[in-house]
């Protein structure tokens, strides 16, 4: 905190009118507040000068009236879910909005409005009492702010607007002049547009979201096959030669080649319809173009549900140190190529390439605006601090080799702490250009983190012009 703009008792007097709990980096649970802020047990290294838990929308706008008279940049959590901890800066306000939790599902109009700290699972939960869904992501446990904010793949969203941050009807947020707005197509439309899928780069707090939900799919039937790694070829055109019914999931997971053992790759489809007969002949409808000498069903689920679709994606982490990075592109036997080069040489024996296949999208106008018919991302994990710089450098060195096949990248599992000079990434020339230009406007003190200096940061060449 810079003690020449904050005395000792401008700190106090704004403690003690927070509903909420405050921390400063001089106080004794501070350090177990910096611990929880992140399920990533990497060690960050950056340490905000406090930690404000807000338990109100009061406490927000408290807060950024705070740091507004006192020049202290803000960066906000709610579920501390980011694989980079992009929240995590030097010298800052860490806002925890993750307390603000509200739950109210309206039947007849099939809306929700939620507050930002609610996790998948929790509202997943409270629709299924209604037959209603959302696609949420695939961790239970996601708080839903930070995922919508950056678009959101989520539980069948292709079929549900292509995107979920697209099943957001409007929201409250607030901005850096501490002013509560609500924002929509036909309020505070730039707002709006920025909203969804700022991510990250957000300049505002949405302390609200209302969203639009669906009839909850009464079958869902979610199959597991393995393929010698050999067959990806194949496997890859025929996904590509798909009709094009969005209500199938299709995920092609790639681990490393182990020890004396062929390499392989598993196949997970999950299909989301109103009947068992019609998900199952969904299921056949692609499986059976493969050939049956080189597919081995590993589990065949008819009766599946979101709560095991989470279940699923939680069981895949088993160590406690994360990295991320991914392309969207149409380019996936190209990308095929590259992953032959790197695959054998992942440092990190539980890490998953992801391939997911996302069809032909058409979106509406929104800060959200990278198309490509397959995203493809990469999760290691690890427990060894000392194998840290292995699985950056080789994290690097693919995603450097595979960027010139991409038309853009997710901002939600963007590598920030190394690209985040290259955000724009995320975004279409267009799109990016404009979310600066309204970032300005809305934010002309800065008061709200720049992503863009996360990676300058780390490597401590922090230099803003």
């Amino acid at each position: 905190m810079n003690e020449e703009s904050c005395c000792a008792d401008d700190y106090r007097r704004f403690v003690h009118q927070m509903t909420g709990r405050v921390r400063s980096r001089y106080h004794p649970e501070y350090a177990g507040w910096l611990r929880q802020s992140t399920w990533n047990q990497r060690d960050f290294k950056r340490s905000p000068e406090m930690i404000v838990r807000a338990r109100t929308v009061e406490d927000i706008v408290e807060t950024i009236h705070f740091a507004r008279k006192h020049r202290h940049e803000i960066t906000v959590r709610a579920g501390g879910h980011s694989y980079g901890g992009c929240f995590l800066r030097t010298n800052n306000i860490l806002l925890d909005i993750s307390a603000l939790q509200e739950i109210a599902i309206d039947p007849a109009s099939a809306t929700a409005r939620i507050g930002p700290g609610v996790t998948a699972r929790e509202l997943s939960s409270v629709l299924r009492e209604h037959r209603l869904a959302f696609p949420t992501g695939h961790g239970g446990n996601v708080a839903l702010s930070g995922f919508l904010l950056g678009g959101g793949m989520g539980i069948n969203a292709t079929t549900w607007g292509g995107m979920s941050v697209f099943n957001i009807e409007s929201m409250d947020l607030i901005t850096a002049d501490g002013q509560l707005r609500h924002v929509s197509p036909d309020e505070e439309p730039d707002l709006f547009w920025a909203a969804r899928g700022a991510g990250p780069n957000a300049f505002f707090v949405v302390v609200r979201f209302y969203l639009k939900c669906h009839p909850l799919p009464r079958a869902i039937t979610n199959n597991i096959y393995q393929l010698p790694y050999s067959a990806l070829n194949l496997l890859l055109e025929f996904i590509e030669a798909k009709s094009g019914d969005t209500r199938l999931q299709i995920m092609i997971a790639i681990t490393p080649p182990q020890p004396n053992q062929q390499s392989t790759i598993v196949l997970n489809t999950i299909a989301f319809t109103d009947t068992i007969v019609e998900s199952t002949a969904l299921q056949q409808e692609f499986i059976q173009h493969i050939p049956h000498d080189i597919i081995t069903p590993l589990a065949l689920d008819p009766e599946s549900s979101f709560e095991k679709i989470y279940q699923q994606g939680e069981g895949m982490l088993v160590n406690r140190r994360f990295r991320s990075d991914n392309i969207i592109t149409n380019a996936i036997h190209q990308v095929k190529q590259v992953i032959d080069t790197f695959l054998p040489e992942q440092p990190s024996p539980n890490g998953i390439t992801l391939l997911v296949w996302r069809g032909e999208q058409r979106f509406p106008d929104a800060a959200y605006s990278v198309r490509g018919r397959f995203f493809v991302s990469t999760y290691l994990q690890w427990d060894d601090a000392s194998d840290d710089d292995d699985n950056c450098r080789w994290l690097q060195n693919f995603y450097d080799r595979l960027a010139p096949l991409s038309s853009g990248c997710y901002i939600n599992e963007f590598d920030l702490e190394s690209r985040s000079d290259q955000i724009e990434r995320c975004y279409a020339p267009e799109s990016w250009q404009r979310l600066q230009h309204l970032r300005q406007l809305a934010d002309p003190m800065s008061i709200f983190a720049d992503i863009r200096f996360l990676a300058q940061e780390i490597l401590g060449t922090k230099s803003i012009s």
